[in-house]
């Protein structure tokens, strides 16, 4: 097979006569020339679909954006919101040697799928001890269960699990039960406000771990009354179909609405951590008719009947 010759070799490049025209290897490309010149490339995405009985939408094992995607209804239901991103597993928060929050993307991860399973394996980030693996579940009947695992090769204090979920395009309601009764989370558009479990978890929000949404000009607000169950309804109010997104309280040191990235967010473990030991969590999203807000309880304690019963 011939070699090919390259541009810049005496064989290919000069092409000067007496009137010494400049040579191929000394003309110089524009930058603009050369980005003109530069191949498209297209690169596959490993993209899968799926549809359940009241949702349609797709996974990602890759970034940017990888998780679930609740893109539309099914079966004659609405969907309350586009989702991206779905209970995504966004940072770690403690108070360590390395800092105080490390973001998703410091973790190496693989994505791995089977007919209705996805898992996500987190590495351990640079100074974090952390690693994790968060698998989705596909519900039947419409949303998802997560389960979390983290294991530590150092102590932590005030591990938190920072997971969220993104709503980009359209914002409905979102309602936190506070106080004994509901309220709706309204953060603003420059804001992200806080419902704790109690004073400790509280201070874990007030310890510094949040100021790099500070000085990004994110104020932040703590609701003193905290919630009442670790749930968080975003509903449709034309509809009153809902994404009903629940925890644990046990497992769930606080739950948040960011009005500034359009962001739902729950706060996983929220607890001293030592050397060598685990932690697993789980959450649900589940859509459901909620007409009255209350129907959304029915929900919640059903699933914390199911994974109580689990332990």
């Amino acid at each position: 097979m011939a070699k090919a010759k390259k541009p810049g070799s005496k064989t290919a490049a000069k092409v000067s006569s007496r009137g010494k025209r400049p040579t191929a290897a000394k003309r110089k490309v524009p930058a603009a020339a050369k980005a003109a010149q530069a191949p498209v490339l297209l690169r596959p995405v490993p993209l899968y679909e799926f549809t359940t009985a009241g949702l349609a939408g797709h996974v990602r094992l890759t970034d940017p954006g990888r998780g679930i995607t609740f893109s539309a209804g099914a079966e004659g239901k609405p969907l309350p919101a586009f989702s991206q991103e779905v209970l995504s597993l966004r940072h770690y928060l403690a108070r360590a040697d390395s800092g105080l929050l490390a973001p998703r993307e410091e973790s190496a991860c693989e994505g791995k799928i089977d007919k209705q399973t996805v898992v996500f394996s987190y590495e351990r980030p640079p100074s974090w001890p952390v690693t994790a693996s968060a698998r989705y579940q596909l519900l039947p009947e419409g949303g998802a269960d997560a389960s979390f695992a983290f294991s530590f090769a150092k102590p932590l204090w005030g591990f938190e699990a920072g997971i969220e979920t993104l709503m980009p395009r359209y914002h409905p309601s979102v309602y936190v039960h506070s106080g004994g009764a509901w309220v709706r989370a309204v953060p603003g558009p420059q804001a992200q406000r806080f419902y704790p479990r109690n004073l400790r978890a509280a201070e874990l929000i007030a310890d510094g771990r949040w100021d790099a949404l500070r000085l990004a000009g994110i104020a932040l607000a703590v609701e003193p009354q905290g919630y009442d169950y670790p749930v968080v309804v975003v509903r449709d109010e034309r509809t009153g179909w809902a994404l009903v997104y629940m925890a644990l309280t046990e497992e769930c040191s606080s739950v948040w609405v960011n009005g500034a990235h359009r962001t739902i967010g729950l706060a996983l473990v929220g607890a001293d951590v030592k050397a060598q030991s685990t932690a697993n969590c789980r959450l649900r999203v589940a859509l459901c008719q909620a007409g009255r807000l209350d129907d959304a309880l029915s929900h919640y304690r059903g699933f914390v009947q199911e994974a109580r019963g689990r332990q």
